[in-house]
């Protein structure tokens, strides 16, 4: 799944409200750092996302800075991660290590508020490999 590009706060206000769990990644287009980190947020994306359950989404500061206010942003890139609407974690820096630990912290709990129809769509992914047991 794509990260969601957020334009406005009402957009972002609607996204927290409909959605159980969020990431957020907070950026500019001039931000050396931003640039270098957003790759393996985009990789998070694709492979913990779960439609309607949690979703990965960014934002510039520029272009949306009542956003960046609302939640304290003081540098960039920045991350926060919402819980049933409200801010839970949060993540300054591009740290790819604790990226990686908050966004599969809130992936495990997204499959396990999905139950068994995220669990037997993994299922489905993992299955298209083809293994054998013979010794050729």
């Amino acid at each position: 799944m794509a990260v969601v590009d957020i334009t406005s706060k009402d957009q972002f206000d609607a996204l927290v409200k409909t959605t159980p769990y969020v990431a957020l990644q907070a950026h500019a287009t001039w931000c050396g750092p931003c640039k270098a980190i957003s790759p393996f947020f985009s990789k998070h994306a694709t492979s913990l996302a779960v439609p309607g359950v949690y979703t990965f989404a960014r934002f510039d500061t520029d272009e949306v800075p009542d956003l960046a206010f609302e939640l304290g942003i003081r540098s960039i890139p920045a991350f926060f991660f919402f819980e049933d609407g409200d801010k839970a974690e949060n993540l300054a820096g591009a740290n790819p290590a604790a990226l990686k630990k908050l966004a599969d912290g809130f992936g495990e709990k997204a499959k396990e508020k999905a139950g068994p129809a995220a669990a037997a769509e993994e299922k489905t992914e993992e299955g298209t490999a083809f293994t054998t047991t013979e010794n050729f």
